[in-house]
Parts: structure tokens; C-alpha cells; sequence
């Protein structure tokens, strides 16, 4: 079975190769990781058990020479052989227990996180819903409000315009009645003024005698006032 063993520091977490170091609570640690940790003190990094006996770490070769193959356990009884075999098995089997443990965590943490973080977006997917009907609902009653206040608009547009018609018929109307007025006020003037300028100096007795008792209304006027005199009557019955 294919399984390249992995620093036990969780820190480190580097695939093995070369050389590491071995402890005996079935800890392997990369040459760098571990020769820190264990210059500080005789603890395990993983465990933090006490590693005090000379024989609970070394220090070894993960690809070791064919030379080294032959002698390491060579002159030692079969039952110790299959022992030793046995015992590193062991270990290889426990790191493999160890790291299958420790990906399961990774992937329930990371599976925890991730059904966290669905249901986080859900939520805001779900706000995100709500906000955009409320602002399609609030949108639409804008829009109907436009179109009332536009359909006011032209209604109150039209009766401005119909009253500004209106207006200027009744302003043409006064202005031909205020120059029709000027026209009448100025010929009564200068009908007066021109009466006046004709008049004889003695004209209080001449309107006396103008009404005399005989009836006759205009009998001791002289031509020039009777002129003038009828122009003026008539000007004042028309203004009348």
C-alpha cells in the first residue's frame, strides 16, 4: 500500500522523506521539526509525553542503503526479526490510522464550514429576495403614483391653458373698452374746451337767457353757441 507518512507537528504537516525523527509514542516528526523541538526538551511535540529514556527518539533514515538493510537486523533470532517487523508495522499502521483521522476531522471541519457558509448565503440570498420585492412593490407604486401625478399634470395643464384664453380674451376686451373710454373722455374735453373758448364773456347771463321763460331753449343763443352747444348735448347723451 502506496503511503508517504507526514510530520506529526500540526504546524508542520510536510511529507516525509530522508530523515525523521521516531519517538516512542509512535510519533515521527521531519529532521527539521523534530531537532527543534527535542534541543528544548525531551517532550512530544504531538502528545507531550516524556521522552526521557535514551532509546524514546531517534533519529532515522527513510531511505536507507542496501548495506543498511542487511546488517540492521542481522544475527538476531527469527521471533525477533518477525517482533521488529511486527512492531514497525505496527507503527506504520498506526500513523496511517492517524492521518486517516486526522483528513476525516479536516473534511468534517471543512464540510461544517461549508454548510455554514450555505446557510449564511441562503440567508442573504434570501434578504437579497426580500429587499428586491419590496423595491419592485415599492417601484410599481412609485410608477402608478408618476402616472396619477402626470395624468394631473396634463388636467391642470389644460385648465391653465383654458384660463390663460380666457385671460387674454377679458384683457383684449378691457384694453378695447379702456381705449374706447380714453377716446370718449378725450372728445368730451376737447368738446369742453372748445365750448369754453367760444363763450362770450358775459356767458352766465347768456345760460340764463338760455333758459328763459318763453320755452324756447337755445332763442338768444347766437349761431357760433348753438353749434357748439348741440355737439356738446350730443356727445354727453352718447357717453351717458
Amino acid at each position: 500500500m502506496d503511503f508517504d507518512m507526514v510530520c506529526n507537528s500540526k504546524k508542520c504537516r510536510k511529507r516525509l522523506s530522508g530523515f525523521a525523527w521516531v519517538t516512542s509514542c509512535s510519533h515521527i516528526f521531519c529532521d527539521e521539526d523534530g531537532a527543534r523541538e527535542f534541543n528544548k526538551s525531551y517532550s512530544c511535540p504531538a502528545c507531550e509525553s516524556n521522552l526521557s529514556s535514551k532509546l524514546d527518539i531517534i533519529r532515522i533514515d527513510l531511505s536507507p542503503s542496501e548495506q543498511y538493510k542487511s546488517m540492521v537486523l542481522a544475527g538476531q533470532r527469527p521471533e525477533v526479526v518477525l517482533e521488529v517487523s511486527a512492531r514497525a508495522i505496527a507503527f506504520w499502521t498506526y500513523q496511517v490510522h492517524q492521518e486517516r483521522v486526522f483528513q476525516e476531522y479536516t473534511i468534517n471541519k471543512t464540510k461544517d464550514r461549508q454548510n455554514q457558509m450555505e446557510k449564511y448565503y441562503e440567508q442573504v440570498i434570501s434578504r437579497t429576495q426580500s429587499d428586491l420585492e419590496l423595491l419592485k412593490s415599492e417601484i410599481s407604486t412609485t410608477r402608478k403614483e408618476l402616472e396619477n401625478s402626470e395624468k394631473r399634470l396634463n388636467e391642470v395643464s389644460g385648465k391653465l391653458l383654458e384660463r390663460n384664453r380666457q385671460y387674454q380674451k377679458l384683457q383684449s376686451m378691457y384694453d378695447s373698452l379702456r381705449r374706447r373710454s380714453l377716446s370718449v373722455n378725450n372728445l368730451a374735453s376737447s368738446v369742453q374746451s372748445n365750448f369754453s373758448a367760444h363763450t362770450f364773456p358775459a356767458r352766465d347771463q347768456e345760460l340764463t337767457n338760455f333758459k328763459g321763460t318763453d320755452g324756447r331753449s337755445d332763442a338768444r343763443l347766437s349761431p357760433a353757441q348753438r353749434k357748439y352747444s348741440t355737439r356738446f348735448l350730443g356727445v354727453m347723451w352718447h357717453s351717458s
